[in-house]
């Protein structure tokens, strides 16, 4: 059996290291959400701190030293990250490295975030640096004189370092998740493999083969656990089987006997009368009743040998067709005599593996059954096909039909149905189907019932 992927998934390892896996996801994320969260908290703090350090510098100048002392700072801000800008009341630059006054902010003397174009820190000698998105904190206050002072540091390392951030959370998330699909993959392919054994095992019990018992291994986990518990199960059933086998087995071997002699006595009491006796009727009426008990109890013991059969020595690759074809000649003088039609329909099919004996015992009860039970000017018919590597053994007739409701009790011993057409319903045991059921439980093969709107639609997939 393949293991594919969606099985893997149904095994609680492979679940377990999936979960485990995004455990430690969720948990990366939030701890680089907390490295993240700390590190631009205190660089906002570092910021800060540092704008209000450059504006102190202006406080005790006079308006005319403003110019000189914004451009004296450009001079030693040799990272260029720090922002100076001068402006008029209108808004024109007057000095700094501004080009325009931040929009929307209010010169209230208290620290605000903005976004500005802004360039590159390290521009190389050999392209022109092009101005990138960027953010600021700045400090705007107006003068004595109306001119608006802008101090701020460029904030644009934040970004980056978000940026940073979330492409480890990506790529460890990314990681961590793929390392736990593959564990979980590699660690569930064993307690898989085990599981398919276990299944093979209970479709073989299912079978029939009562004597197994599920796989154990060295590891006594829980798996090993659930199969102690089922083979511990599985002894107590089989025993109660075998009882209750035993039981009927000797009841009907016992009783064969002294019902044969019973048989003889009642026809040999029968041959002393004369034929116009009036115990003659008597007698011949209690050899039927005889006969009727001694044929039950050889198909319980047919029954008993099939279901009991645990070698496959007559097994053998044989063609389908013409075991239909005895079929037809064994049973066309019983439909003639019921004035059934038979007929055959037949496709080239591929040999299949059976018993040839037991699979024609099967069918010609099938046969038997659906001419029993068709009306005069009836049809049956027997028809072999194949689809894609199954055949399909079909047997159709127009007679009585079964009831859904009884298509699981007519394989049950000693069960028949009460429909039907005149005194053909009370002949036979009850036992025809049910030596048909062990006939294919025997060789892995299945028995199916068809809706018809008429009569009984049975096929035989013969595939093991």
């Amino acid at each position: 059996m393949k293991n594919t992927l969606l099985e893997h998934g149904r095994v609680s390892t492979f679940r377990l290291a999936m979960l485990f896996g995004v455990v430690f996801a969720i948990g990366n994320i939030a701890l680089l959400s907390l490295i993240y969260w700390q590190t631009s908290s205190y660089l906002v703090q570092r910021i800060d701190h540092s704008i209000i350090g450059m504006a102190s510098s202006f406080q005790n100048l006079s308006p005319d030293k403003v110019t000189q002392e914004v451009n004296d700072a450009l001079n030693y801000d040799l990272r260029r990250s720090n922002m100076y800008g001068l402006f008029t009341s209108d808004g024109k630059v007057i000095a700094g490295n501004m080009t325009s006054l931040p929009q929307g902010l209010p010169a209230d003397g208290k620290i605000h975030q903005f976004s500005h174009l802004s360039m590159p820190p390290y521009p190389t000698q050999h392209s022109v640096p092009e101005p990138v998105d960027g953010l600021a904190r700045a400090l705007i206050k107006q003068l004595a004189n109306g001119t608006i002072l802008v101090v701020g540091r460029d904030f644009t390392q934040l970004a980056e370092i978000r940026g940073i951030i979330l492409n480890a959370l990506i790529v460890s998330g990314t990681v961590i998740l793929s390392i736990g699909l593959l564990s979980g993959f590699a660690l569930s392919i064993n307690p898989l493999r085990r599981i398919n054994v276990i299944r093979e095992t209970s479709r073989r019990i299912m079978q029939g083969e009562l004597s197994l018992r599920m796989p154990l291994s060295n590891r006594h986990d829980e798996l090993d656990m659930l199969s102690t518990i089922v083979n511990t199960m599985l002894e107590e059933i089989e025993r109660l089987l075998n009882e209750v086998k035993s039981v009927t087995d000797t009841l009907a071997h016992d009783l064969r006997t002294p019902l044969t002699r019973l048989r003889l006595t009642l026809y040999r009491a029968q041959q002393q009368l004369s034929s116009d006796h009036p115990q003659h009727a008597f007698l011949d009426n209690a050899i039927e009743e005889t006969d009727a008990i001694l044929g039950r109890f050889r198909a319980l013991l047919r029954i008993s040998e099939i279901e009991n059969r645990q070698r496959k020595s007559g097994f053998k690759n044989i063609n389908p067709e013409e075991t239909a074809q005895q079929l037809i000649e064994l049973f066309e003088p019983l439909a003639e005599e019921a004035r059934v039609s038979l007929t055959l329909q037949s496709e080239t099919t591929a040999f299949i593996y059976a018993d040839p004996d037991l699979l024609f015992e099967a069918l010609s009860n099938l046969v038997d059954n659906a001419i029993k039970f068709t009306p005069p000017d009836g049809s049956v018919t027997l028809k072999l096909s194949q689809i894609n590597s199954v055949v399909c053994i079909d047997v159709i007739d127009s007679g009585c039909g079964i009831p859904v409701s009884e298509r699981d009790a007519v394989l049950q011993r000693f069960h028949r149905s009460n429909t039907g057409h005149g005194q053909q319903v009370k002949e036979g045991y009850g036992l025809g189907l049910s030596v048909v059921a062990a006939v294919v439980r025997l060789h892995g093969f299945t028995l199916q019932f068809h809706d018809t709107k008429m009569g009984t639609h049975l096929t035989v997939l013969c595939a093991g």
